[in-house]
């Protein structure tokens, strides 16, 4: 994605503090709620300048957000049944980190996108069940690969 260079600059600037934030926060809700800010920099962006890889970005972390978000209520309600395991937070920050090396690099910005909607996914019933059911079957080729 190319941007103009002083709205690259504020976007990348965002980003960098979302990064930073959502490493150094302990609590799971408030470092999604600063995940948040990634789709509200794009969106602001977007307001000087049309792209659309800009705006499908824009889309894609707004809706990322909140499926994340959605679980995470559902997870502080106890609802457990679909776990938010840590390294899927670990994950998160990384896909923002693709995004702005992306974004800084002037390149293509779908795989990081790619990335934060597959963590998405696997945090609603049936990307969790997905999951589950492809490791099962994993399981039961690693099984029938070992009795050979």
């Amino acid at each position: 994605m190319k941007l103009p260079q002083q709205l690259k600059k504020n976007v990348l600037n965002e980003l960098e503090f979302v990064i930073k934030k959502m490493k150094e926060e302990p609590d799971i809700a408030k470092k999604i709620y600063f995940y948040s800010a990634v789709s509200g920099a794009l969106e602001r962006a977007s307001r000087f300048y049309f792209d659309k890889e800009l705006l499908i970005a824009n889309a894609i972390m707004n809706m990322s957000y909140g499926i994340i978000n959605d679980r995470i209520n559902h997870v502080k309600m106890g609802d457990t049944i679909v776990p938010f395991p840590e390294i899927l937070l670990n994950q998160l920050i990384e896909s923002v980190s693709e995004l702005k090396q992306a974004i800084e690099e002037d390149k293509a910005t779908y795989p990081a996108l790619e990335k934060a909607m597959g963590i998405a996914f696997v945090t609603t019933g049936p990307g969790f069940y997905t999951r589950s059911f492809l490791d099962y079957v994993e399981t039961q080729q690693r099984g029938q690969e070992e009795l050979k």
